[in-house]
């Protein structure tokens, strides 16, 4: 039997004779070793497609991916609220297999990288550096190369702020600026600002510039100092599915582009929830979209400017 093309995106074997991918042997008695239960059912394999593709791949190990699921992903992401037009980016941390890099950007879909490693393996990929943003926790040391190759870099501390604008002060090179609005979503905690580590916004989260910084001049007197043109505000809450929360950071985040006339997009990240248990619901992006979609429109009501939406959903496109 051969592996159904509308099925699976991409098989993947790891090669036998990779000896550094075979199995470790340790002399434990076979008495304590944990053996797994062979899995009976699956999200998209029965038992005859999954051996269609190891005949396929010519062995074990390997992964298989459902295309079906990765269209029916991308078209939700592709359909989000939005009033004055829309990127989506894949955080492709959640699976950066070049297949699926590939097929999303068949999709009109870029790429989210948070470092340069990334970066550069999604250029090897095809896909194109203008495609591409970037937000790390730190600051790639080529970065200077790929800004002028074209992808597009989100400052997420001080600190990288001024490493950039020392690379190109008094160019009007253009900028994102990554903010810690305050809140975040996610996790285990029901708190908008105590810990949980799928909870990327808050004192708690050491992602993105506090945004007491951005409102007290100190943001806007770096960016002015070395001559950059702000062009993009970036905020990301976690992994939640809260549209209250989400409703009020986008209110908050809009106000950040107020600052500057020549911000044109707002970067709301991604974060949007998976179900993988029986208990847990998966993030409706119609219900959490509209109500943002609206204070865009309030904001250009309010500001005479229009601006875009991206968003960043990883594990919600990827899974």
């Amino acid at each position: 039997m051969k592996a159904s093309r509308a099925s699976l995106a991409i098989l993947m074997a790891i090669a036998s004779s990779a000896s550094a991918f075979a199995p470790t042997k340790f002399n434990t008695p076979s008495s304590t070793i944990l053996r797994a239960t062979p899995a009976t059912s699956s999200n998209f394999l029965t038992p005859e497609l999954a051996q269609s593709c190891i005949d396929v791949a010519g062995g074990t190990p390997l992964y298989a991916y459902s295309l079906d699921s990765l269209a029916k992903s991308a078209d939700a992401c592709l359909a989000f609220p939005n009033a004055y037009g829309l990127t989506v980016r894949y955080a492709m941390k959640a699976c950066p297999n070049g297949t699926i890099l590939k097929y999303f950007l068949s999709r009109g879909i870029c790429i989210d990288a948070s470092s340069g490693y990334e970066v550069r393996r999604a250029m090897d990929m095809g896909v194109p550096a203008e495609k591409i943003s970037l937000s790390s926790q730190e600051l790639p040391t080529d970065f200077e190369e790929l800004v002028k190759l074209g992808v597009k870099i989100n400052c997420c501390s001080i600190s990288q702020l001024e490493r950039f604008g020392k690379a190109f002060a008094n160019t009007s090179q253009k900028v994102g600026v990554r903010v810690n609005p305050g809140v975040g979503s996610g996790g285990f905690s029901s708190s908008t600002t105590g810990f949980s580590k799928t909870n990327v916004g808050g004192p708690s989260s050491s992602f993105g510039i506090w945004h007491e910084f951005v409102t007290d001049g100190t943001v806007p007197a770096i960016v002015e100092k070395y001559g950059l043109e702000v062009e993009r505000i970036h905020t990301h809450i976690g992994s939640g599915s809260d549209p209250a929360i989400w409703q009020q950071t986008a209110k908050l985040s809009l106000s950040f582009c107020a600052i500057w006339d020549t911000v044109t997009s707002l970067n709301l990240g991604g974060g949007y929830k998976v179900g993988r248990n029986p208990d847990e619901k998966t993030t409706d992006l119609i219900e959490i979209g509209s109500p943002v979609a609206d204070a865009f429109k309030d904001f250009a009501k309010e500001h005479g400017r229009e601006l875009k939406m991206e968003i960043e959903p990883g594990t919600y496109l990827g899974e």
